[in-house]
Parts: structure tokens; C-alpha cells; sequence
């Protein structure tokens, strides 16, 4: 999965450390330390890729360090900050069919636990390969 640069800045007066991505205007997150700052940042991520998807607008592509150094705004929001790899979640996107082969007993099983879970079978595979993918 894609992953973005968010800029991770410290608290100036002891407040929060704020977050701002320079590849996804308004997307901003904060947090009380860093590791939750680092947290919030890919819920708050996922979220407004999420919101721009659910509007029909173009999910940003993310710049390499490499451009993102060449351009003199970014690096000046850069300044005193750190620099962090966020991945998104998953973000919902038109499902497509696929055709798989999977051993006859699990099938069996997998479409029992759909069955008690209210899912389909595509649900439910759904489900499994995105916890899996999401870690």
C-alpha cells in the first residue's frame, strides 16, 4: 500500500505535537506524544482519503522525499520536524469479481462462519484479507 510523508512537529509550549501531510492538503492530526501523534496520523489519514473518495475527488499521489525536497514551501513546514511514513487503512474502493480455487473443506467452513456472522462469503473473505493486509 501507498505510503505518504506526514510531518510530525513537536510542541512548541509543552501542548500536543501537531501533524500535517504536504501531499494531502487539510489533513491535519495531533496528538499528546509522539507515538500517539504517529497514531492519529493514520486514522486521520485514513479518514480524509476516505472523505475524498466518498466525494469523487482525486485521492492525492504521494511525492517521493527526493521532490518534496525541491520544493521550497514543504520544506520550510518541514523545518523542526520529524519525518514519518504513514500508511493508510484500507480505504473502500469498487469491489471487482475474482475467481480463486481454495481446498473444498474450508470453503465449507468459511461459508458456515459467514452464515453465523450475517455475512456472505464474499464478505467475509473480504473481511479476512483486509485484516490480514492491514496488519
Amino acid at each position: 500500500m501507498t505510503a505518504y510523508i506526514a510531518f510530525l512537529h513537536p510542541p512548541e509550549d509543552g501542548s500536543t505535537w501537531g501533524v500535517t501531510f504536504p501531499d494531502v492538503p487539510g489533513c491535519i492530526s495531533v496528538g499528546d506524544t509522539f507515538e500517539e501523534a504517529a497514531e492519529e496520523a493514520r486514522e486521520a489519514l485514513s479518514g480524509h482519503l476516505a472523505a475524498l473518495r466518498a466525494d469523487g475527488d482525486p485521492i492525492p499521489v504521494p511525492r517521493s522525499w527526493q521532490v518534496l525536497e525541491q520544493d521550497a514551501e514543504v520544506m520550510a513546514d518541514a523545518r523542526g520536524a520529524h519525518i514519518h511514513l504513514v500508511t493508510p487503512r484500507l480505504i473502500p474502493s469498487e469491489r471487482v469479481r475474482v475467481n480463486i480455487t481454495i481446498d473444498k473443506g474450508l470453503l465449507r467452513l468459511a461459508d458456515e462462519a459467514a452464515e453465523a456472522r450475517g455475512l456472505t462469503r464474499s464478505g467475509l473473505i473480504e473481511s479476512a484479507l483486509a485484516a490480514v493486509v492491514e496488519g
